[in-house]
């Protein structure tokens, strides 16, 4: 058969095809990843998305598409781009994952993913050891943080409740910090503790979760006939990036006979910070943790990780038999997917454990340091505004800010950031968030590339000061 009348089969396994198209493609993540100029996200994005999924398409304009869809997305890489908790990746963790693809092999298996198991585990002992788990602690690759908070109240609710799998109708409180992530609320929906079962703990100076006030908040649990609990803390929050007392909050939970969950996916890079481990201290002590990998140690969407101190709470709390998957004898690895939800599991471990190989832990080391200390200089620049004003110090790579002189009104006060941070955002010229915060709107930055430095921001709190002048 003629090169003109090949199957399309034929043409798209064709491996000369493949190979410009792996070359093309590479080299546009190469550019984006590398990225310092440019609008952050471009003005004119809709008209230009909307064209781009108007037109006729070949095998020969995937690239230019491809292209043209780089130029309408938001640009994490962009030095200016401050806005929310997604990282700016390290470069092999992004590339890689083109291979993560091709192998396609499912971790929830051993027989499918021989080798990506292997990984996995040794992913999972080396958090093991960093966070001060013992041996018999298990844990597992999840989809994102929220996946990782139900599979450790799933864990939870094994150990405090263990006939709830089959009966269900388990009661089990949930008590939390006001800065808690919504995932926690949601998963005690999902599990069907109710949304009633979830008791909020005020929150001290440093919008961290009050070890003062939870002694009250235990009473109005039990008062609502609630006799066992689960503590959530969390590391790393997502409005203002505080870390709790955990040695407190670790006493609390062993006088009242509570499972401690840290929710640390924001913070739990912070492990391998030699500046700022000491925000973790007393994480060894938790009875769960969730963590997002793909947060502070640069990873590439999804890269997460639940770690469960006793590791048959973990594998106890799913009870399915599936022989066309799982049984035979002992063997070194297990089926991963006998504890976890996902019964399709990506190979996520592999890029998370390539950067930790190539370049140790002191890459990470680096690269917390960077983005905390920059999210510090936007708190010190503001301090010496005229027109913006810190809402806090922060302790990680988080900062709140807000207009010094504000309308009275808290409705117009609130309108007019929001306003802000949409015109900053519409500019092209920097992107921010925005969160409330003691009842008012304020703005917000997440510093989540390792490349934006000092100027990097600055620059982006001039822009924010130029659209206030003009609101």
């Amino acid at each position: 058969m003629s090169r003109n009348h090949r199957s399309l089969k034929e043409k798209v396994w064709d491996r000369r095809v493949v190979s410009r198209l792996a070359r093309d493609l590479a080299a546009l993540a190469a550019r984006e990843l590398t990225r310092r100029g440019g609008a952050v996200r471009d003005p004119e994005f809709l008209p230009r998305v909307k064209r781009t999924i108007r037109r006729g398409l070949t095998p020969a304009d995937i690239v230019p598409v491809v292209s043209d869809v780089v130029k309408s997305s938001l640009h994490l890489c962009h030095p200016r781009f401050s806005a929310q908790q997604v990282a700016a990746p390290v470069p092999v963790a992004a590339l890689v994952e083109s291979v993560v693809a091709a192998l396609n092999n499912s971790v929830a298996v051993w027989e499918m993913s021989p080798a990506a198991t292997v990984i996995d585990r040794e992913v999972m002992n080396l958090f093991k050891r960093r966070f001060g788990f013992p041996p018999g602690a298990e844990g597992s690759s999840v989809p994102g943080g929220a996946y990782a908070n139900l599979t450790a109240f799933l864990a939870a609710r094994a150990k405090l409740a263990p006939d709830a799998w089959r009966r269900g109708q388990a009661r089990i409180a949930i008590l939390a910090g006001a800065q808690t992530h919504y995932s926690v609320s949601r998963a005690a929906g999902i599990l069907g503790l109710g949304s009633d079962a979830v008791f909020t703990i005020p929150t001290d100076a440093l919008y961290r979760t009050d070890p003062a006030a939870t002694r009250v908040v235990f009473h109005a649990a039990r008062t609502a006939g609630f006799r066992k609990f689960i503590l959530v803390a969390t590391s790393g929050s997502t409005p203002t990036g505080s870390c709790d007392d955990l040695p407190a909050l670790a006493r609390i939970a062993r006088r009242e006979g509570a499972w401690l969950h840290v929710d640390t996916a924001h913070g739990g890079g912070l492990i391998f910070s030699r500046r700022y481990r000491h925000l973790l201290r007393g994480i060894d002590r938790a009875d769960s943790v969730a963590f997002d990998p793909h947060k502070m140690l640069f990873m590439p969407l999804c890269a997460s990780v639940v770690l469960v101190r006793d590791g048959r709470s973990l594998r106890s709390a799913f009870e399915q038999s599936a022989p066309y998957l799982f049984g035979g004898g002992k063997r070194e690895f297990p089926d991963i997917g006998q504890f976890t939800i996902a019964c399709s599991q990506r190979f996520d471990a592999l890029k998370t454990w390539l950067t930790w190989k190539a370049y140790s832990g002191a890459l990470w080391d680096e690269l917390i340091s960077s983005v905390c200390d920059v999210a510090h200089a936007a708190y010190e620049y503001c301090l010496r505004s005229r027109l913006l004003e810190p809402a806090h110090e922060p302790q990680t790579n988080i900062f709140c800010f807000g207009l010094r002189k504000r309308p009275r009104s808290l409705k117009a006060s609130d309108r007019l950031h929001w306003a802000i941070k949409d015109a900053v955002n519409a500019s092209g010229e920097a992107y921010i968030s925005s969160t409330v915060l003691g009842g008012r709107r304020v703005l917000r930055m997440v510093v989540m590339n390792p490349r934006t430095t000092v100027k990097d921001i600055i620059g982006v709190l001039k822009v924010v000061e130029r659209v206030a002048k003009r609101a």
